[in-house]
């Protein structure tokens, strides 16, 4: 078996700024679920992430809500109608309930503890 003498072209990156996202000794925060690999959020992005997830999981709840009331109340019509609606509801529901929301704040200590804590326990990467 011979080796491959042809040249291999460069790879360019798709993203040419993920490896200015990288910490030292870590790989991209996105990808690495490693605590101490992590960036912390700005306030404003915390607060937009927040936000969005309480608003996906009024989605979630207000679509089973919808379902299992309009499939009582209607039949399986009542069904697709209460998911339809139960899902507005529910989105704009945890929009709503954002505002009220406390965001806890994560010191690099306490990221530091947390990827230790995972260390110890094996249950790392």
């Amino acid at each position: 078996m011979n080796p491959c003498n042809t040249p291999r072209s460069a790879l360019v990156p798709v993203d040419p700024d993920l490896s200015k996202q990288a910490k030292p000794g870590y790989g991209i925060p996105s990808q690495d679920p490693d605590p101490a690999a992590q960036v912390p959020q700005k306030p404003g992005e915390a607060r937009r992430e927040a936000n969005s997830v309480l608003a996906g999981g009024g989605v979630i709840v207000g679509t089973f809500t919808g379902v299992v009331i309009g499939t009582v109340v209607a039949g399986p019509v009542g069904g697709v109608v209460g998911a339809t609606v139960g899902a507005v509801a529910g989105a704009l529901g945890g929009a709503a309930a954002g505002p009220m929301v406390q965001l806890e704040t994560l010191s690099a200590t306490d990221a530091e503890v947390a990827s230790e804590q995972v260390g110890r326990t094996g249950s790392g990467h």
